[in-house]
């Protein structure tokens, strides 16, 4: 579930919304004409929680957790979903849309039919509650800790220089998802970078009185497919639809006392006779085959965080910046196959 094609998730959403009785709605579309899709449980009632993804195409957790919440029987609460945001940037597994826009930073300009049609359905519905579903990079990890980043809260500022009353709506729900979160992430879950950018949907829906929340998933240790904190995302959702109104009003802010993240982390640091060298994994897609493999990123540095550590003593192999490394020179480095990463624990 890392990489499938948009059409296939859309079969996927389509079967789950049948399955359980969501409605399936086409709100607009790209500009070259691939439909968008929201999905209601409860449609005709007033939305109490909108949740999208995908707005970055490379960044498929949420997507999936989503998924896993439509399949769930007995949700309580009306949700109204939009899990293919950039269905053209989750065709080719990248960032941007077709016309190299980045959907969120386009709040306000609103150059992008996919950023027009998430506006226009966000402030149609005006829910109680806006979830934010983002990918973060194996980088981040809460400053302090030993771990990467598994989860990041934000609850973005709709005023540059006070806290409004929907930013502190979200605050609270973010320190109950602290609470959920750090039962199986005890290490794992910090703040992420809550500088203020005006043009992002986190602060612009934060500024139109929609509590609205940036979730941003990562890797874990021994789960670098992330489909370890995929199941925990879709199960928060799951556990926020049951206890929604004590979300809405946790005061007990665990989201204030999380640790900032920080971006400074390296995969795999290989010390040679020549230095060490970061190693960094990269996923890929080509047509429409998703690949991943380990790649050498230049000099590393120790005196920063890193997941795994290997050691060369032979003379005989030297590494450059942007070289592909195959599963037998991984291993003779030290290193673990790039399919067998997701059940070695690098911690060890």
């Amino acid at each position: 579930m890392r990489y499938i094609k948009a059409s296939k998730r859309i079969d996927l959403l389509k079967d789950a919304a049948n399955e359980n009785g969501w409605s399936i709605d086409v709100i607009g579309q790209t500009k070259n004409g691939l439909d968008l899709f929201v999905f209601r449980n409860k449609p005709g009632e007033q939305t109490d929680i909108c949740a999208w993804s995908l707005m970055h195409g490379n960044e498929p957790t949420g997507f999936n957790a989503l998924l896993y919440f439509m399949q769930q029987p007995g949700i309580a609460r009306s949700w109204s979903i939009f899990p293919i945001v950039n269905p053209n940037g989750a065709d080719s597994f990248e960032r941007f849309n077709a016309d190299s826009i980045d959907i969120n930073r386009d709040a306000r300009n609103l150059n992008s039919l996919e950023a027009l049609s998430l506006s226009n359905w966000v402030l149609k519905e005006m829910p109680s509650l806006a979830l934010n579903l983002h990918d973060q990079r194996s980088c981040f990890y809460p400053k302090g800790k030993n771990v990467p980043a598994s989860f990041s809260l934000l609850a973005p500022k709709g005023n540059r220089d006070y806290e409004t009353s929907s930013q502190s709506i979200a605050i609270n729900c973010c320190s109950w998802m602290a609470n959920e979160l750090k039962v199986d992430y005890p290490e794992g879950v910090g703040k992420f970078d809550d500088s203020f950018y005006p043009s992002a949907f986190g602060e612009y829906f934060q500024e139109s009185n929609i509590p609205t929340i940036t979730l941003e998933t990562g890797i874990g240790l021994n789960d670098w497919a992330r489909a370890g904190v995929s199941k925990s995302l879709g199960e928060l959702l799951f556990s926020l639809d049951k206890n929604f109104q004590s979300a809405l009003s946790c005061k007990l802010k665990s989201y204030q006392k999380l640790p900032k993240n920080v971006n400074n982390a390296q995969d795999w640091i290989c010390i040679t006779s020549s230095g060490p060298y970061e190693i960094r994994i990269i996923e890929s897609v080509k047509d429409q085959k998703h690949s991943r493999f380990w790649k050498v990123i230049g000099p590393g540095e120790l005196d920063k965080k890193y997941w795994f550590s290997s050691e060369l003593i032979s003379t005989s192999v030297k590494l450059t910046p942007g070289q592909i490394l195959d599963d037998d020179l991984v291993r003779f480095l030290g290193g673990t196959a790039i399919n067998d990463v997701d059940i070695f624990n690098f911690s060890n």
